[in-house]
């Protein structure tokens, strides 16, 4: 396992390496450097700006034709609502940190908190009023949670019955007995497979079902959101974004970075040539460097050639651990529908849009400024199958079909697959069942002179903190060998 490091220690290596590196040999030319970060995500943004901060000649390639990764915002819509990376909390303290460093503004969404959380419940194909959902024959859960939505009740009871008491804990040998499925966990916590159907299996979340993901991942999940909890201090918001969306934040840093960064530079091979590093690209270019840093999802590393092979149990983690299927999709309204059904714009369902968001994006919280369908799992991957076209058309029938009022009131302005996304293959990593305990501990680490960062090689955070939390440490890691 790749040891964790709190960020004091982590910031201490750093600026005892600075000084070590601070003049830097000359470059042998013009394709070589001393570090090669693949990917100019929040990761690979993180690792490069901290390795050059020491004094390190640092080059960023990145596949896509912009910087961000899967932190993404839908800048044709109002508000610049997010395909990716929706948001963050107080708890996030290394991307907040590059939030105050590289002046990129806060928005509070504490207004509009309110609002979001009120939801529409529709299971098959009716509406079930909120105030009528304790009583409803629909409702399978025990006497004391009638009134829990639907969608709060596995979140509340995973937080109760968690065993985690650390954020690494889910990594400890001791807690291997708890990578199994999620769905087993919970019928161990005595939750009926009618609970686990009309929660789990609506909003796939994780996998396509509570038997496609591990519990201890889940569990890490909880334990991660339960932390920055109890770590809000009085006044602190629990929901924040970026002005301009949280695309800003990786702009902001690539801004800050030196050097150009490098974009549409699809990687097809890394090669360990034993003295330096060899990077071959689509194009057949080569670039060669002391040491590599890949961020990429394994999603995406397993159409990746390297050199020598990975050992086995890493190898097994990249060609087997998936990221989740999940797309969204903005819209805008011709006409607030919803006023005229005298809902909210807001829906949970068990059709093939589980969640739609009415966005509040503008000056005023109870103004909607567009509007994100999210459809996850198995549900994303049917529409992954057909052209975008019929997949749009799909998404506005079935809203349609359970909101009548829509009927010819929607335009999808932006319509993002992530598992399409061929730099992506997906959105956050899914540790299945068995997994955890015997992939996790090896996904991350360094071979030879290659080394690997991304939210799936995080060990105490989620998320876009997870990703931040990964740069900083593979940067460490390269220091440490060069």
């Amino acid at each position: 396992m790749v040891p964790s490091a709190n960020r004091r220690s982590v910031l201490k290596a750093l600026g005892a390496a600075g000084a070590l590196m601070a003049a830097p040999g000359a470059l042998r030319s013009q394709n070589r450097s001393e570090v090669l970060v693949i990917g100019a995500g929040l990761s690979g943004l993180a690792a490069a700006l901290l390795l050059e901060q020491s004094g390190l000649n640092v080059r960023v390639v990145e596949g896509r034709s912009r910087v961000g990764g899967r932190v993404c915002s839908a800048r044709e819509l109002p508000g610049a609502p997010e395909s990716g990376g929706t948001g963050f909390a107080h708890g996030y303290a290394r991307l907040l940190d590059a939030v105050r460093k590289y002046g990129v503004g806060l928005v509070d969404r504490r207004p509009v908190i309110s609002h979001v959380m009120r939801r529409e419940i529709f299971l098959d194909g009716k509406h079930i009023p909120l105030q009528e959902w304790p009583e409803h024959p629909r409702n399978p859960f025990p006497a004391d949670s009638r009134e829990t939505p639907p969608w709060a009740y596995l979140g509340q009871l995973t937080t109760k019955a968690n065993p985690l008491t650390s954020l690494d804990g889910w990594l400890a040998p001791e807690n291997r007995g708890l990578d199994i499925a999620y769905h087993d966990w919970l019928r161990q916590q005595g939750v009926s497979d009618d609970v686990i159907r009309v929660t789990s299996d609506v909003e796939q979340s994780h996998g396509d079902t509570a038997f496609h993901v591990s519990a201890l991942m889940m569990l890490f999940v909880s334990r991660f959101f339960t932390d920055q909890r109890e770590s809000a201090r009085p006044g602190d918001s629990p929901f924040l974004t970026a002005e301009g969306g949280n695309q800003a934040i990786p702009e902001a840093m690539a801004r800050a970075f030196k050097n150009d960064i490098e974009l549409e530079r699809r990687v097809v091979a890394i090669h360990d040539v034993g003295d330096q590093v060899e990077v071959t690209f689509a194009d057949g270019q080569v670039y060669k460097a002391d040491h590599v840093v890949c961020s990429v999802p394994c999603s995406v590393l397993r159409r990746i050639s390297i050199w020598p092979p990975l050992p086995t149990p890493q190898a097994r983690a990249v060609q087997t651990l998936d990221s989740q299927a999940v797309n969204l999709i903005h819209m805008v309204s011709k006409a607030p529908f919803w006023e005229e059904e005298g809902l909210s714009p807001n829906m949970y369902s068990d059709g093939l849009v589980s969640n739609l968001v009415g966005e509040r994006n503008g000056s005023e919280p109870d103004d909607v400024t567009s509007l994100t369908a999210w459809v996850r799992g198995s549900k994303a991957a049917f529409l992954d199958q057909l052209p975008e076209a019929e997949a749009r058309a799909l998404v506005l029938a079935d809203l349609a079909k359970r909101r009548p009022a829509s009927q010819g009131k929607l335009e999808v302005v932006e319509y993002k697959s992530w598992y399409r996304d061929p730099f992506a293959g997906g959105g956050w990593a899914i540790w299945k069942p068995g997994q955890v305990s015997t992939l996790a501990p090896h996904v991350g680490m360094a071979h030879g002179r290659v080394h690997f960062c991304g939210e799936h090689t995080a060990q105490v955070s989620r998320g876009m903190e997870g990703a931040m939390e990964s740069g900083e440490r593979v940067a460490v890691e390269v220091l440490g060998q060069m």
